[in-house]
């Protein structure tokens, strides 16, 4: 018997995955057929039990029935229908309830039995097809109202149904990542703005000591005019400091709210525009810039200015610590564009392999050594840059010696 169970499941589960409307139509052939089967039985049934009263009251097969419990044989003469005197036969009062009761059964059996179908195909179809997915739907939507998003609005059927709880799971889940993704700016956004408020009370402070300094001693004439002129000259370094601060905020925030427009690029485009740009940024005194690129063909959607202003942040890092050669390398892979900058210099250290795209994180050794100052904000905003365009910001060391930094972007 275990073949009839297992034919049972497999097209339990066939019908379960038909469409609401091959389901439908399924339902119904069941019900017209049950509601037949149901009929033939009843009405032979009732035919049987008929018969039998007929045999025990002795009617034979010429009486006919002529009501309230009568039967009779009919016989012509001249044209006329009579009785015959002898062919009239009464059943008893018990007998005539049952003939009767069975000749309204086989009368109202069908429609009555299409009656009692419709609403089993009507139950069982709800039951069946729609009560679970819609409280499935009906439990989400509550949890979505009560701001739950951990309720998994799961399906196990291919019908529409399941396509439609499938689509609201999906919602939850694009909800979910972009809550995360909220989150996670938000977070940047404090960690840049925690950096922003630690880095700016040195130059305030600067200011505030000259201002204090210049407000006790210069009217009472006990400072010099050098002395002066170098507090002067420090406040307003500092207030420039000030000033080159809030640009870069203000150039953070407008990565934040960037759009990204993509537009269709042939791989070959895509590697002559990063050529192109390398060439532009290598000078006399600065490394040597080589560009490669490998593609498993096909076209690339992107946003060229989007990837040429990470690439720029990228080869400025590289060339400060660039001594002789550096490598660009673009690999096309699937949806993905993946950028590799190489530098031959000193590598980067265990904390800025963590922390280089933090806000505001710089390499104070090269401040120190009287380098350009710059405020630690390229590498924050090419995680900005690459998250915008559904990929990622990695770094690591080469084996020989020098950092490799890898800018992941979507181009599907």
């Amino acid at each position: 018997m275990d073949w009839i169970e297992k034919l049972y499941q497999t097209w339990r589960y066939k019908i379960k995955n038909f469409s609401l409307k091959k389901a439908m139509v399924v339902y119904l052939l069941c019900a017209i057929f049950g509601a037949a089967l149901a009929s033939v039985i009843t009405i032979g049934l009732c035919h049987d039990w008929k018969n039998l009263i007929k045999r025990v009251n002795g009617i034979e097969e010429d009486y006919q029935y002529a009501g309230d419990g009568s039967f009779v044989i009919y016989y012509k003469t001249r044209g006329s229908v009579r009785v015959r005197e002898d062919g009239l036969i009464r059943l008893g009062k018990t007998d005539t309830f049952f003939f009767q009761m069975l000749s309204f059964v086989q009368m109202f059996c069908i429609p009555a039995y299409s009656v009692i179908t419709v609403f089993l195909v009507s139950f069982f179809y709800y039951k069946n097809r729609l009560k679970e997915p819609l409280l499935l739907l009906k439990l989400e939507m509550e949890a979505v109202k009560r701001n739950d998003l951990s309720f998994s609005c799961f399906y196990g059927s291919a019908d529409e149904m399941g396509e439609i709880c499938k689509a609201m799971d999906l919602m939850r889940k694009a909800v979910v990542d972009n809550q995360k993704h909220m989150w996670e700016l938000m977070e940047e956004q404090r960690k840049i703005n925690a950096a922003f408020a630690h880095d700016l009370r040195t130059p305030l402070t600067v200011i505030s000591g000259y201002a204090d300094m210049l407000m006790e001693y210069y009217p009472a004439g006990q400072i010099s005019e050098k002395k002066l002129m170098e507090g002067l000259s420090s406040m307003k370094e500092q207030a420039l400091r000030l000033k080159t601060f809030s640009e870069t905020m203000k150039k953070v925030d407008s990565f934040e709210v960037l759009e990204v427009k993509k537009r269709k690029y042939q791989t070959e485009d895509i590697k002559k525009k990063i050529t192109d740009f390398a060439r532009g940024m290598e000078g006399e005194d600065t490394p040597e810039i080589a560009v490669s690129m490998e593609s498993d063909g096909g076209e690339i959607y992107c946003d060229e200015n989007i990837i040429l202003e990470v690439l720029g942040n990228l080869l400025s890092n590289a060339l400060r610590y660039g001594k002789e050669k550096i490598e660009i390398l673009a690999v096309k892979e699937g949806d993905g564009l993946f950028i590799y900058v190489k530098d031959d210099g000193r590598g980067m250290t265990k904390e800025e392999l963590y922390r280089a795209d933090s806000p505001y994180y710089s390499d104070k050794t090269y401040e120190e050594a009287g380098q350009e100052m710059h405020f630690g904000l390229g590498l924050t905003i090419c995680k900005i840059l690459c998250k915008k365009h559904g990929g990622s910001l990695g770094f690591a060391n080469s084996v020989e010696h020098g950092a490799i930094v890898s800018a992941q972007f979507y181009v599907g």
